[in-house]
């Protein structure tokens, strides 16, 4: 098949209201069933299940609202021949591709259509076919799950057609996921290790690129320029695109820099690299052994409790709240008044920008404070690094070479618009 040429795939940001760091959070100790190291209202009981403690001491299941994303980023691709549209997360944190379907339950099918979900129908497509005895099923780590038959099909994403790609059709949902709204389906850009197909797992989109020939060999990879609805003014107009192939290099050229590559270790699944050291205002503290999962489905970025505290004691009027389980920052903290950040990948530092170390309004009854957009890792053993960090560099997810490249981005104008 002949190589497609470089097409920017818009990437769309999607917010139901005013971004809320806590249910952000939430969303994490939801996708990756992280246990909470600092105190506050969201825990995990005996079975593991996460849960909220009310006032009077008692503990009852998260609802849904709780944990659901707020902001959430989809790029278009369509399923099928003729093809049917859908709006979906490209998260490189998951190796599932699934969607609705038209094998979940009328009453299910009625919820999804009221919010205006994709549904796929394989009736409707002629190149669909069946994979009989094959099944998935995702179980996160608040128990809720979705699963459901296995099918192949024809997926167009930018300019690239992937010819028999494994489609995931849900079949039956957890109530918590039907009430998620905007979760019309998931594309993973995750190693296949990760995927739950069974008995065979499934080869992701990227995999399916590569040994079809779609994208060139020395070009395996797909790279994220995630911009910021605080940017509408800059040069890129706060703009986001994937691009499948390519590495755009009037990106990389507008920087002045290089790009910095770092091996990445595959093992767990996940795109994880070593992150060495961090630094604030100049400070360089080292991290034997640290490293981070780069989670393009993750809005915030997860560090050590250790290094969450590094970086709020230097912020006036920083504090700790149980109640939002979360770092806050006064609203009347200025650009002057934040920490300069950076996080290294290799021997380089990335900075973090000031206006990202701010993530949103803690609460919509609380005046004054707002959520950091760097928080708490909990019990996991490596941090996860966001939107807050792909907001601040061009990234390259290099599969053939299993390597994680990036180059900081230059942003003319800082903002404490949150």
């Amino acid at each position: 098949m002949a190589f497609s040429q470089l097409i920017r795939m818009p990437i769309t940001r999607h917010a139901q209201q005013a971004a809320n760091g806590t249910k952000s959070l939430v969303s994490l100790m939801h996708k990756y069933g992280m246990t909470p190291t600092m105190g506050g209202r969201y825990q995990r009981d005996h079975n593991r299940a996460l849960v909220i403690r009310r006032d009077d001491g008692t503990s009852v299941p998260v609802p849904a609202e709780d944990w659901q994303n707020d902001i959430y980023y989809t790029s278009e691709c369509s399923i099928g021949t003729p093809g049917q549209k859908f709006n979906l997360i490209f998260d490189s944190g998951s190796a599932d591709f699934w969607v609705w379907s038209t094998l979940l339950s009328d009453d299910i099918l009625a919820i999804g259509r009221a919010e205006g979900t994709a549904i796929f129908d394989p009736a409707q497509s002629s190149t669909f076919q069946d994979v009989p005895d094959s099944k998935w099923r995702i179980r996160y780590g608040d128990q809720s799950s979705a699963g459901g038959k296995v099918g192949t099909d024809n997926v167009l994403i930018g300019n690239i057609m992937v010819e028999n790609q494994t489609i995931e059709l849900a079949d039956r949902m957890s109530d918590s996921l039907v009430q998620q709204n905007g979760t019309h389906g998931l594309l993973g850009l995750a190693f296949s290790v990760l995927n739950t197909v069974v008995p065979i797992p499934a080869n992701t989109p990227l995999d399916n690129m590569i040994a079809q020939k779609d994208i060139p060999v020395d070009q395996s990879l797909f790279t994220v320029y995630l911009g910021s609805y605080k940017d509408v003014n800059d040069p890129d107009k706060g703009q986001s695109f994937y691009t499948f192939g390519a590495i755009d290099e009037s990106v990389v050229q507008a920087t002045g820099q290089q790009i910095t590559y770092v091996p990445v270790d595959n093992t767990r699944g996940f795109w994880e690299v070593n992150n060495p050291s961090f630094a604030v205002n100049g400070h360089v503290f080292g991290l034997t052994g640290n490293t981070a999962i780069m989670d393009t489905g993750t809005t915030l970025m997860l560090v050590s409790d250790q290094v969450c505290g590094a970086i709020y004691n230097t912020i006036p009027g920083a504090i700790y709240s149980r109640d939002h389980q979360g770092w806050l920052i006064p609203q009347s903290v200025t650009l002057e008044q934040l920490p300069e950040l950076s996080f290294s990948l290799g021997d380089k530092q990335f900075v973090i920008e000031k206006e990202h170390i701010r993530y949103g309004t803690a609460k919509q009854t609380d005046n004054g404070m707002v959520y950091g957009g760097i928080q708490s890792r909990g019990s996991l053993p490596f941090d996860i690094w966001g939107d807050t960090f792909f907001k601040c560099v061009y990234a390259v997810f290099d599969a053939g070479k299993m390597q994680f490249g990036a180059v900081q981005r230059v942003d003319p104008t800082q903002t404490t618009q949150t």
